[in-house]
């Protein structure tokens, strides 16, 4: 995989690059995210489906009690009649693993290569961080820290809204219902995990990748948040925006 990576990086670098390594990479996030376009369409269509089917799915936890069996049954039932296939809201995260590692072999063997690598004030080839006197580890540079909070809006956004974001209630207060221990609750708690996962592995782990990787994330994050708003809106990051707009009015 690094090497169809590898291939594809050093194609774009050679013909509609100017042969620099950045903007190669700018070209290669752009271009991945028209592919995958269609993956970050299918997840938004699953998870509205989920957050519609909510009420049936607690109906049938209400009506099967502790018959786990039934339960389950009947729930898969129910999924397939509304043409839901749990497997697949995982597959647009599965194929960003693959592209990230993917990436990050490529860039690894592209360390040993005399290109142009510098786009601006950043060497593609070397992580972008900082080492503080006195801290045990380097802090995040600027595009460390854009690739991790552009991939948590776009997260966000990939969720449902909240039902009391639009009345200014936060979520998760008085008005929300527990949730019941059902496939369907896993999956939005899986969601909630995942908001976190990716920007606090960009964090963490960006400071010793090398920066190409952070841009490429970066780009491919900004223009996954425009195409995410034009399927669905604002959807689970509307509860933001709403506690934004009350503080800017006070």
């Amino acid at each position: 995989m690094g090497n169809l990576f590898l291939d594809l990086i050093l194609f774009v670098y050679n013909t509609v690059a100017f042969q620099n390594l950045g903007v190669a990479i700018v070209e290669i996030a752009v271009l991945s995210r028209i592919i995958f376009h269609p993956f970050a369409k299918q997840q938004t269509h699953y998870s509205k489906k989920m957050a519609e089917l909510q009420p049936h799915i607690k109906s049938l936890k209400e009506k099967h009690g502790d018959n786990k069996q039934a339960f389950a049954a009947a729930q898969m039932e129910l999924f397939k009649a509304n043409g839901v296939n749990p497997a697949a809201g995982c597959l647009p995260a599965i194929v960003q693993i693959v592209v990230l590692f993917g990436l990050l072999g490529a860039l690894n063997q592209i360390l040993t290569m005399n290109l142009n690598d510098t786009l601006w004030i950043w060497n593609m080839a070397k992580p972008d961080a900082y080492q503080v006197s006195g801290l045990p580890f380097a802090v995040p540079g600027i595009l460390v820290a854009l690739a991790a909070l552009t991939q948590f809006i776009q997260t966000k956004m990939m969720m449902p809204a909240s039902p009391t974001a639009s009345r200014g209630e936060p979520a998760g207060g008085p008005t929300e219902k527990k949730k019941e221990g059902d496939f369907a609750s896993e999956f939005a708690e899986a969601q909630s995990s995942m908001i976190w996962m990716f920007p606090l592995m960009f964090l963490f782990l960006g400071t010793q990748w090398p920066s190409g990787l952070a841009l490429y994330w970066t780009v491919s994050s900004v223009i996954a948040i425009g195409q995410q708003y034009k399927i669905g809106g604002l959807g689970g990051l509307e509860q933001y925006v709403v506690k934004l707009k009350e503080l800017s009015s006070k």
